[in-house]
Order: structure tokens, then C-alpha cells, then sequence
């Protein structure tokens, strides 16, 4: 009668509990394998290949096993080995490049940085020489000297205009 298992780690548990008709024990309790030429079907490790069909003086009932792939190394060839080191000699020539440039626009910076500093030290003289210029007792001692102006000895006095004349004066200057 067939066992119905619910899933796959049922059918494994399974197989572990079946004795391995390859392996015995030896009277000193450590196992010894037989000398059977064919492992169990179980532990083959499939090779991607299907199995090769038997030879005619084996016997058809005893069932071979997959033989594994051969681990064969892959050369590497010329060509490919050319366009890596072209390749690597590309991003070396670009990155170096790429430096070379970020030096020169650091030089670049540097000579504005040099150029703007000069600029605003120019630019606080001049500031200090308005200052030094526009302080009142400069203005005051320039009006005195040049223009003949003195400071009034009295209070300012407010004066009343006549708007009457003031229109007869316009209207005469409107006649001209």
C-alpha cells in the first residue's frame, strides 16, 4: 500500500530512517561502507546530463548512476585579456584627467579668492575716505574756506510770505 506524505520533509525524514544497504557495522561499532561499485540512487548529485546509456556487457538490471561533469578550468583568452587591460588603461587616463582638471579649477578659485580680496580691501578704503570726507567738520571747514559761509550767530527767524505778491510777481513774469 502506497504511504501518502503532506510534504517533501515527510519523504526525506523517511529515506533517513531507511537502513542504507551500503553501509554496515563492523563488530568494534564503526561503520564500514561495502564494496559495491553502485552509491545509492539517493545521494547522486545530478550533473546536468542525462544518464549515459548502459553499455551492452553491464547487466540492464542493476541501474547506473549520473556521472558528474568533470570541472574543466576556462581559459581566458588574449582578447579578453586585451580589452581589460584596455579598459583599466581607460579609467586610469580618465581619472587622472579628472584630477588634473579639479587642480586647475582649484587654481582657479584661488586667484578669484586673491582677486575679490583685493577688491574689498579697495572698497573699505574707499568707505573710510567717504567718512573721512563727509564728517561735518570737514564740510565745515571747506564752506568757511572756499565758499566764504559762516555759521549764524543768531536763532533762525520765521518770515510771513504775502501771496498776493508773490501772484503779481508771477503774473508780471508771465507777461515778459
Amino acid at each position: 500500500m502506497a504511504k501518502i506524505y503532506k510534504n517533501s520533509a515527510e519523504v526525506l525524514a523517511e529515506r533517513a530512517r531507511e537502513p542504507d544497504p551500503f553501509v554496515r557495522l563492523e563488530p568494534s561499532g564503526k561503520r564500514a561502507t561495502t564494496s559495491s561499485p553502485v552509491p545509492p540512487s539517493r545521494r547522486m548529485i545530478y550533473g546536468g546530463t542525462m544518464p549515459p546509456p548502459p553499455a551492452m556487457d553491464e547487466p540492464t538490471g542493476i541501474p547506473q548512476p549520473p556521472k558528474n561533469r568533470k570541472i574543466t578550468r576556462r581559459r581566458v583568452s588574449p582578447f579578453n585579456i586585451i580589452l581589460i587591460l584596455m579598459g583599466v588603461a581607460a579609467a586610469s587616463v580618465l581619472y587622472i584627467s579628472n584630477i588634473i582638471a579639479v587642480d586647475q579649477l582649484m587654481n582657479d578659485i584661488n586667484k578669484e579668492d586673491v582677486k575679490l580680496q583685493q577688491i574689498l580691501n579697495e572698497q573699505e578704503m574707499l568707505r573710510a575716505r567717504i567718512n573721512q570726507m563727509s564728517s561735518l567738520e570737514k564740510v565745515r571747514k571747506k564752506a568757511e574756506e572756499e565758499l566764504g559761509l559762516q555759521n549764524p550767530k543768531g536763532a533762525p527767524v520765521w518770515m510771513d510770505i504775502d501771496h498776493e505778491k508773490v501772484r503779481d510777481i508771477e503774473d508780471a513774469l508771465q507777461k515778459k
